[in-house]
């Protein structure tokens, strides 16, 4: 009975009500100035803004559990206010997002959300302008945070939460992708050598040109995807054993790429290598498997992060591999299964990397806390400090922001980490210090002050791959001997300069290869995962 009481009591504050009675109007007027509000801000009837919401609603619920948070010795009511902003609408201006922030921003604490960087970019100012801190949880687009090293006295209010950049994604994308490829042309070459009529000609890569696997990019023509399809174009070919067929940008809300998709299967890739984060992804799983496309589809799909996506694909998403931040079964943090598993009872759904509004929620109160107050400017220097790292996090092992970067380039446009604050970050690096490794700017220079730390000892992100109803976490993978020696790491491109990949998180799952439409022969690919 007390656990249905308090849900009332916390759904009425959500929606800014006071219960009457118990004491009339004195004490509704010191309840409410007891509140620490976040106005969170999503396309709410989306995937990604109800992800926003289901997120910061647990994060509410656990403190205001356990009695709200204590600033400068007073008791604080975590409230929720909801901000549609429309992000998922194509063509959507931001005007109206921004409309429905500044109804609000005077009786907000903080801001936390936002998805759609051709919007966020626009009603991220109605925050900027009232100097609150927006928590950004869900645009990745490098510009974004470059702002604040640009102009740092009106963006130093803007702080990453998730996901990473775009120079990271795309980093992660490569890694992930280099792994699959080489189990896939190790497979395809053993079979072709076992029976060259096992492999269907088309796919051998005895016949490929350089005998490399062929790989199409496909990503959505969106700002968020500019550095992502750059980098692919330059690394796929030229760090991976990968020929590129081609780049085909569609809408994120397309509802029909059947003509795009069949002049992508003419070209015979191996691999599709996508980036999708409106709807378009979920039309791209069904219609891929209406063509009878035999490419492993690999890369980003927020609609495929779901657990209806199974479902909705009939099932055809098998074998497809997603950059993540949530696999079931595999756990980055000790946190991490205590809070997927509640997230998945409570909401009857996976959640979605925009759903890391828990932490969000959970570090600015601790902020908060920490310095007395929920004014924006007071927080700012305790969320830059390294010391106060997160280490309790849902997601991820380390949240932390980089610095100021120490040294300038061009000033404006290009700056750089410096050895000491590269040391100081990556101690165990086994790549000696190059300052063109150490960017910070706009467009593939990730290392931006208030962006999140990249790396094995930080945020990795997860590499999920749907397989047998279930989204599992497969990436990272340790794929040399436990102790192999750096060097060898390096050379196997296990290691870089953020440091070992060679491991796994606990609960990951073998790799399954879902190439049976290029054979001739019968695969049953979990009987030969890696």
């Amino acid at each position: 009975m007390k656990k249905y009481i308090f849900l009332l009591v916390a759904a009425l504050l959500v929606l800014g009500l006071v219960l009457p009675g118990c004491g009339g109007g004195q004490q509704e007027e010191e309840e409410e100035e007891n509140f620490i509000t976040f106005a969170v801000c999503g396309p709410m009837t989306d995937v990604q803004g109800i992800n926003h919401w289901n997120g910061a609603t647990m994060a509410m619920e656990e403190l205001n559990a356990a009695g709200g948070v204590d600033i400068g010795g007073t008791k604080y009511t975590v409230k929720l206010v909801k901000v549609e902003t429309y992000e998922s609408i194509e063509g959507e201006s931001g005007d109206r997002a921004s409309a429905n922030l500044l109804a609000v921003i005077d009786d907000v604490d903080f801001v936390i959300g936002g998805f759609r960087t051709e919007v966020v970019q626009v009603y991220r100012e109605v925050a900027m302008d009232a100097g609150k801190i927006f928590m950004d949880c869900g645009a990745a687009t490098d510009s974004l945070t470059f702002s604040v090293v640009s102009n740092y006295d009106k963006y130093k209010y803007w702080f990453k939460g998730t996901p990473y950049n775009s120079t990271f994604l795309i980093t992660s994308m490569l890694k992930m992708t280099g792994t699959v490829a080489g189990v896939m042309k190790s497979t395809l070459q053993t079979l072709e050598a076992t029976n060259a009529a096992y492999v269907k000609d088309d796919y051998k890569v005895s016949l490929a040109t350089d005998e490399k696997l062929r790989v199409h990019i496909l990503m959505e023509n969106l700002s968020w995807c500019e550095g992502l399809v750059i980098a692919a174009q330059l690394y796929l070919p030229s760090r991976l054993p990968l020929t590129v067929t081609g780049t085909t940008l569609v809408s994120g809300t397309a509802t029909d790429i059947s003509s795009e998709l069949s002049a992508i299967e003419a070209k015979k890739p191996h691999i599709i290598f996508v980036a999708f984060s409106g709807s378009v992804g979920a039309v791209y799983s069904i219609q891929k498997a209406q063509l009878g496309i035999p490419a492993m589809t690999i890369g980003i799909n927020v609609p495929g992060q779901q657990l209806v996506h199974w479902d909705n694909t009939d099932g055809a998403c098998e074998g497809e591999l997603i950059l993540d931040t949530w696999g079931e079964g595999m756990y980055q943090t000790d946190y991490t299964e205590e809070w997927f598993n509640a997230y998945v009872d409570e909401f009857n759904m996976y959640p979605v990397y925009t759903a890391n509004t828990y932490d969000a929620i959970k570090q600015l109160c601790r902020a908060a806390a920490a310095e007395d107050s929920v004014d924006s400017d007071d927080l700012i220097g305790w969320l830059e400090d390294p010391a106060n790292a997160i280490t309790d996090s849902a997601a991820t092992t380390k949240v932390m922001y980089y610095p100021w970067p120490d040294i300038t380039i061009t000033p404006g446009t290009t700056y750089a980490l410096s050895e000491a604050q590269v040391e100081a970050l990556y101690p165990d690096s086994p790549i000696p210090y190059d300052q063109s490794k150490w960017l910070c700017m706009s467009l593939g220079g990730g290392h931006i002050a208030h962006d999140l730390v990249y790396g094995p000892d930080y945020m990795t992100g997860v590499g999920t791959q749907w397989q047998d109803g279930k989204k599992v976490g497969v990436w990272p993978k340790q794929l040399a001997p436990t102790g192999t020696p750096i060097e060898t790491l390096v050379a196997m491109a296990l290691a870089d300069q953020y440091g070992n990949w060679n491991f796994q998180y606990p609960g990951t799952q073998p790799l399954i290869l879902p190439i049976g439409n290029m054979l001739n022969i019968p695969w049953d690919a979990y009987e030969n995962a890696i």
